[in-house]
């Protein structure tokens, strides 16, 4: 009796027939080329990565890149923004970000610090 039948076929030049195998053989012969291909790949990637993200900064950068002044002059020069105006916030609920709902008194916001010395009645006339 002859037990030594292998555990998988292979064809008649001796090669495995299983795709793992066929693969490892193929891996084993061309390891270097492998290598260099992704490599060079891996190398293009990047490339186009720097390259896109310089463009992405240049859309986002201002306008005027000459400009080195603070955020506070850029928020005093802009006329646009509309000066705060005292206001009272009525009572209501607040859902937090666990999901439970809390109650919340009703408040007064805006106004600068010149308005804080004024009769909150008398603001509101």
């Amino acid at each position: 009796m002859n037990n030594s039948t292998p555990s998988e076929p292979t064809s008649e030049e001796g090669e495995p027939t299983s795709f793992v195998e066929k693969a490892k053989n193929w891996y084993g012969k061309h390891r270097t080329t492998i290598r260099a291909a992704c490599g060079a790949v891996g190398g293009v990637a990047v490339a186009v990565a720097v390259v896109v993200a310089g463009k992405a900064m240049e859309q986002n950068a201002p306008e005027d890149a000459e400009d080195t002044g603070s955020a506070a002059d850029s928020v005093e020069e802009d006329e646009r923004r509309k000066p705060l105006v005292r206001h009272s916030v009525s009572g209501h609920t607040r859902r937090l970000a666990d999901g439970r709902e809390i109650p919340v008194s009703g408040y007064g916001r805006g106004g600068s610090s010149e308005d804080e010395d004024e009769d909150p009645g008398e603001a509101a006339a």
